[in-house]
């Protein structure tokens, strides 16, 4: 399978750039979707690719995941900087990951939590997982009724509560102590690469969610900055490409052209 010819040469400009960095999230782009979180792992070609790319290229994994989450599943090449929690956690920033919880935060945070649990009581495949700075509502694994009910509940109760910042994806709803968002931690991470050496002359950015929209916007690909939808539905990137393992291609085609 060949790339579609306006990614081939977004990709063959984006090449060329000098410094570059390339960020993706995790699942659904390096991962196909599965129903158990922790089950999801990298296709084999997107971790070949990864492999090539870090040698010439500054790499990153930008995840709703938490950082260990994250690594434990990606399990990236050395050298790959890892951006967790939608932007509130960095592999760059030492041992706590970035962000720390005030007090009423945290008391908020653990709000969140019981608020979260109520709602998937007595519901088979609703889950809830706690975060650093958030608590996530997961649905993928129950029926539809179940799911929709759970969903609209959280929607329209703890995730209108004073001081809570939500984001709703695939069959999950977040609910952060803290403003979340991927474009500010993408943003943050560009910025410090380019205080250790050479200014990132540009980023591309590949995510398959709605909580990938933020990190698309925040972006310029009028300046140079490559943005990737990863399948179907609406979004304000600038290109698309069906699924992970056209993702891993286009990694590979991009490691050719920097080689």
């Amino acid at each position: 399978m060949s790339l579609d010819a306006g990614v081939a040469a977004a990709l063959r400009g984006f090449a060329a750039r000098g410094r570059v960095l390339v960020a993706l999230d995790f699942d659904g782009v390096l991962s196909p979707l599965v129903d158990e979180p922790s089950a999801a792992r990298p296709l084999p070609e997107a971790v070949a690719a990864l492999e090539r790319l870090v040698a010439t290229t500054d790499m990153a994994l930008v995840s709703g995941r938490d950082l260990d989450d994250l690594r434990a599943c990606a399990a990236p090449p050395a050298g790959v900087v890892l951006v967790g929690g939608h932007g509130t956690q960095s592999s760059l920033e030492g041992a706590a990951g970035g962000q720390t919880l005030s007090a009423a935060e945290a008391a908020l945070l653990e709000r969140l939590g019981a608020a979260l649990d109520g709602i998937a009581a007595g519901r088979a495949g609703v889950h809830v997982e706690r975060k650093p700075m958030s608590a996530v509502l997961h649905t993928r694994r129950a029926s539809r009724p179940d799911a929709e009910a759970a969903t609209a509940q959280a929607l329209a109760g703890p995730a209108t509560w004073e001081g809570v910042h939500p984001l709703r994806g695939k069959e999950v709803v977040e609910l952060g102590a803290v403003q979340l968002g991927k474009g500010a931690g993408l943003l943050r991470l560009r910025e410090r690469l380019s205080a250790q050496g050479p200014p990132v002359a540009a980023v591309l950015f590949a995510g398959d969610d709605v909580t990938d929209e933020n990190a698309f916007a925040a972006l310029s690909p009028a300046d140079g900055d490559v943005t990737v939808k990863v399948g179907e539905g609406p979004t304000a990137a600038s290109l698309r490409v069906g699924s992970p393992v056209e993702v891993a291609q286009l990694l590979h085609a991009l490691a050719d052209l920097r080689g």
